[in-house]
């Protein structure tokens, strides 16, 4: 059974997990003595995120908002109706929605998104970018380019084993209840194994190898466990 989490009000709270008498994946003597792979693995995925965020910070500073604002605004231009509340994003985000409520009430202020009321439900509200957010969206959403040529000169083969290991890490951090469930096809209600071994979308009704898993699909729909 995966470890139990919620959103709350106020908090994201994950899982504790966390071993004490294990090793620290950011003590290079741990690391390299003898070798450890899987802590030097666990260190290079901080040193990336660390860039993400300084890129995204200096952004978003760029055009006056925080991160998260900046986050939000372009998740907004390229997801659907039904991602557009409060409460996925802050699922998204792994942050409460009162966080996120105070970014959306910021750009509404800056006249970058507006609220819609759902007439069926007065206390529910779906977000909508204005013309204003489109055009940010559209200006700032490459913020993190800088990392595409570095990937985009990797064999194709390493390419591909690193999107792989990539999309397992994922799944497996979404199993246990680290992070919500993905919009990836190995958590979707269509995703199929072929006898075979291969991967199958039972909607698209095409194999899925290689390139064609998806990390982030418009049609995903969440697999009942």
């Amino acid at each position: 059974m995966a470890p139990s989490h919620r959103l709350s009000a106020t908090s994201w709270t994950l899982p504790v997990t966390a071993d004490p008498t294990a090793a620290s994946p950011f003590d290079p003597a741990r690391q390299n003595l003898p070798p450890d792979l899987d802590l030097k693995i666990v260190a290079s995925l901080e040193r990336l995120t660390s860039v993400f965020r300084t890129l995204l910070w200096q952004e978003a500073t760029q055009v006056g908002l925080s991160p998260l604002q900046l986050q939000v605004v372009v998740f907004l231009r390229f997801h659907s109706q039904g991602q557009n509340t409060v409460s996925y994003l802050a699922r998204e985000y792994l942050v409460s929605r009162a966080t996120v409520s105070e970014a959306v009430k910021t750009l509404e202020q800056k006249q970058l998104l507006s609220r819609l009321t759902d007439p069926a439900d007065l206390r529910s509200h779906s977000l909508h970018l204005t013309a204003a957010g489109q055009q940010l969206a559209d200006r700032t959403s490459r913020f993190a380019q800088q990392l595409t040529p570095p990937v985009a000169r990797l064999p194709a083969r390493q390419k591909q084993a690193l999107y792989l290991s990539l999309l397992a890490v994922i799944g497996q951090l979404q199993q246990t209840g680290i992070i919500p469930v993905q919009r990836m096809c190995f958590s979707c209600r269509f995703y199929g194994q072929e006898p075979n071994g291969g991967h199958f979308c039972h909607l698209l009704k095409i194999l899925l190898e290689g390139a064609h898993l998806r990390i982030d699909c418009p049609e995903h729909e969440a697999a009942v466990l």
